[in-house]
């Protein structure tokens, strides 16, 4: 179909990634990061997508996204597909859309949608591909095992989820959460999106990767996800000015800090988590 794009977008990913790197290093990568900064996070959100979409060429999932049909006719006459592909687009919807949205902090922040969404694209096709690379490698990796009790694709799936559960949440807490996005969560509503978010996504779309590899929707499924998120949590324009209350807050006194969410005196009263169990209205108003 578009096997002709491979190579084009994997080389303009380099250039990319080349230029990226050149940029920070020479402006921004000695800087004190004491504050939230629009401009430097999404370079380094670049240089994060462009390696994603790198590794998704080398793996060979970029191929397949470009070179596999959408859906087939056997897709189609399948029930059980389309049962399972509408299961998938109605839990990110309600996951990230709805729940995901719902209990996000996002202060006063202005909407910045046009960029937003530019941001949800990029982040959600290589969260997408990324994820499909390592299933791809996986997958690969237990190709060779000669042994008849092994379930190989299951063996892969497990391999897939166990890396990228033990990979999104500490890349996500330890350096996207502070270094790219600005503060969104609190403590609970960490807990509320890894629960009810998260990992069922991961569960239920690479189970969807493995029976039935229609490997762009599996990415088009994170780029919904993706973009939900970052217009939920009015993600800034690169030329925005920011608030205090952007800069993502990490643990002290840890060998690795972590993001820990905002954290205020009264949750039940603060302005800012209207989602709060209890919560009673703000004590005192707001200015814009």
């Amino acid at each position: 179909m578009f096997d002709f794009l491979v190579q084009p977008i994997a080389i303009a990913s380099a250039v990319i990634l080349v230029v990226l790197l050149g940029l920070y290093f020479k402006a921004g990568r000695y800087m004190p990061w004491t504050a939230f900064s629009a401009t430097p996070a999404w370079i380094r959100g670049g240089i994060y997508f462009s390696i994603c979409w790198l590794l998704s060429y080398f793996s060979g999932g970029l191929e397949k996204i470009l070179t596999s049909p959408l859906w087939t006719q056997a897709n189609l006459d399948n029930s059980s597909w389309i049962a399972y592909t509408a299961l998938c687009f109605g839990f990110i919807f309600m996951a990230y859309s709805v729940l995901w949205v719902r209990f996000t902090v996002r202060f006063n922040r202005p909407k910045y949608n046009g960029s937003a969404i530019v941001f949800g694209i990029l982040w959600g096709s290589s969260s997408g591909q990324l994820f499909l690379a390592t299933w791809l490698i996986a997958t690969n990796a237990v190709s060779g095992i000669d042994a008849s009790w092994v379930n190989k694709p299951v063996l892969a799936w497990v391999i897939a989820w166990s890396l990228m559960g033990i990979w999104q949440p500490n890349f996500h807490g330890i350096y996207w959460d502070h270094y790219i996005a600005p503060e969104h969560d609190t403590a609970l509503t960490q807990k509320v999106k890894a629960l009810g978010c998260h990992i069922p996504n991961l569960v239920i779309t690479l189970i969807y990767l493995a029976l039935y590899q229609n490997f762009a929707i599996f990415v088009l499924l994170q780029v919904i996800a993706c973009v939900s998120a970052t217009t939920g949590m009015h993600y800034p324009a690169p030329w925005a000015k920011s608030s205090p209350h952007d800069f993502a807050e990490r643990s002290q006194g840890t060998k690795i800090p972590r993001c820990t969410g905002y954290v205020s005196d009264d949750y039940t009263t603060d302005p800012y988590t209207p989602f709060h169990p209890g919560w009673k209205g703000p004590a005192t108003p707001v200015s814009p």
